[in-house]
């Protein structure tokens, strides 16, 4: 192309027009500078934006649906009640999938049914209509959504008893922690909580062993002991992790990191308390566990106080507590590989459970709505584009040299200039070589900005280490940061600069293009 060919023969260096170059080479640094520091800045961002988003929503999913009140009031709900086939108690989403009748109640061994509960809803060949398989086929059934996994949750409030046995210079002291706590489920398929299990320490292993072995104490002699050792923190059956259950010790349940700050150690022994009615009061209940592990919740609110538990624990404790049979306490968790599709899945199911009739029963939320998430969420996206509007104006900032260097560049090539225009070359193809000279520049600089950036984030954790060193102290607290910043260079980063670096600089090419394009070829002749 005839402009192009122009435009890059101006822009190779020459003794003849140094100054231009001069201007030319500290343009293009300056735009290198601003877009390396911008991709840096915006990767990092950005990748601690996702950690943040997977640490937030690491008990959960990226998509949750829950109960809404009207299937709390639906007859395929109410009826477990009045029902000797469902133990005249409700049932939890778990045991509804589980249940092979979604019409439990027997008109002819049950009682009558309370006139206030509403008629069930049924299906085309008159049978009632099963809401929960209906939500697990429809979810199930999603296409084109990779790492689709979709599973129950429940959860329910307890009083946490544990035990501290220690042996210090040969003696035994024993110490307990109380602590009201919220018990959620230990969901296997949750490839980001099983990430954050913490590794076993050796005090850990040195109690767990202390606290599983067994001593054989014959009471008419002393015999000689016998020692038995279970090293598996995790039972696997059927490919699916389980916390682990003995009948000795209780259920193994999974407690958050912070509990180690307390001496929390691995096989602690404790109970679980919850209260069930009785005929004259409220009688407590113990169920025994220990501790199976410990795991990082993350900047989840509550985090601290999330004890993890088998879902059989759950609905034990749950089952005592009327109260809890609310929207948030129970629900379906719908997980996949790639976050960014929770928009389109919501939409999707929306559109199926309104398809089916089994809208009005049924509330589906991204991560991004949920009551612990969407505050944070928002700020973190203000904060976004805020960034993204000062970057805007840094590389504006950092172009506006490049009219500087075209306008200099058309008063050095007016001789030039006025030859192109005598022989044919239009007001347009010289306005479009200078704009090429502005386009060409921003996009080398941003170039040899992205270069730099590439190389920087590729020994980021190196660069800094070494600031902490230098400072005596590390510079991103491992808290909030992690122990390692993100190093992946961001693809949204990478587009918004090549995007708005090469518009700038067209941008700033205009007024000399148009400059040198109404430069009369007389004239220019004339005066040279």
């Amino acid at each position: 192309m005839f402009e192009l060919s122009i435009a890059l023969k101006y822009l190779v260096p020459r003794k003849r027009q140094l100054s231009v170059s001069i201007i030319s080479l500290i343009s293009i640094l300056v735009i290198a500078l601003v877009v390396w520091l911008v991709v840096v800045f915006f990767s990092v961002t950005h990748g601690l934006e996702k950690t943040w988003i997977q640490k937030l929503i690491a008990l959960t999913a990226p998509v949750r649906i829950t109960p809404t009140e009207a299937y709390y009031h639906s007859y395929y709900y109410q009826s477990d009640l009045f029902s000797a086939a469902s133990g005249y108690s409700p049932k939890s989403i778990r045991e509804k999938l589980r249940t092979p009748s979604s019409d439990p109640y027997d008109p002819a061994l049950d009682g009558e049914l309370p006139t206030e509960i509403q008629a069930p809803l049924r299906n085309s060949d008159g049978s009632v209509k099963d809401l929960v398989a209906s939500v697990f086929q429809a979810a199930t059934s999603l296409p084109s959504v990779p790492g689709l996994k979709v599973r129950d949750f429940e959860l329910t409030v307890t009083n946490l008893q544990l035990q501290l046995v220690r042996y210090k210079l040969a003696e035994e002291q024993e110490s307990t922690l109380s602590q009201n706590a919220y018990l959620g489920s230990f969901d296997s398929d949750n490839s980001a909580l099983l990430k954050a299990i913490q590794p076993a320490t050796h005090d850990d292993m040195r109690n767990f062993m202390h606290v599983l072995s067994s001593v054989i104490d014959s009471p008419a002699q002393i015999a000689e002991g016998t020692a038995s050792i279970n090293t598996k923190l995790f039972t696997v059956g059927s490919k699916e992790i389980s916390l682990p259950s003995d009948p000795i010790l209780g259920e193994g349940v999974l407690l958050p990191k912070s509990f180690k700050a307390s001496g929390i150690l691995l096989g602690d022994r404790g109970h679980l308390s919850y209260y069930t009615p009785t005929m004259s009061s409220m009688q407590e209940q113990r169920l025994p566990i220990y501790v199976a592990g410990f795991y990082d919740p993350g900047i989840l609110p509550v985090g601290g106080k999330f004890i993890l538990a088998n879902p059989e624990v759950i609905s034990v404790v749950r089952s005592a507590h009327a109260g809890d049979m609310q929207p948030m306490s129970n629900g379906i968790n719908v997980s996949f590989d790639n976050i960014e599709q929770a928009e389109s899945v919501k939409k999707a199911l929306q559109d199926t459970f309104k398809r089916d009739g089994i809208d009005a029963y049924w509330q589906v939320e991204t991560y991004r709505e949920y009551e612990f998430t969407k505050d944070l969420l928002q700020q973190l996206r203000s904060e976004r584009n805020l960034w993204t509007l000062l970057a805007t104006v840094i590389i504006m900032v950092a172009c506006s040299n490049i009219i500087s260097m075209l306008i200099i560049l058309v008063n050095d090539k007016k001789m030039e200039i006025g030859i192109l225009r005598a022989m044919g070359a239009s007001a347009f193809s010289i306005a479009t070589i200078f704009g090429f000279c502005g386009m060409m520049m921003g996009m080398l600089g941003s170039i040899i900005g992205m270069v730099a950036a590439y190389l920087t984030l590729h020994n980021l954790q190196s660069l800094v280490d070494l600031i902490g060193r230098l400072q005596g102290y590390e510079m991103f607290n491992p808290v909030f940061y992690g122990n390692t910043l993100p190093s992946d260079i961001s693809l949204e980063a990478i587009s918004f600069v090549i995007i708005t670096t090469t518009i700038i600089s067209l941008l700033a090419g205009i007024v000399p293009a148009l400059k040198a394009g109404m430069l009369k070829p007389a004239i220019i002749l004339k005066a040279e």
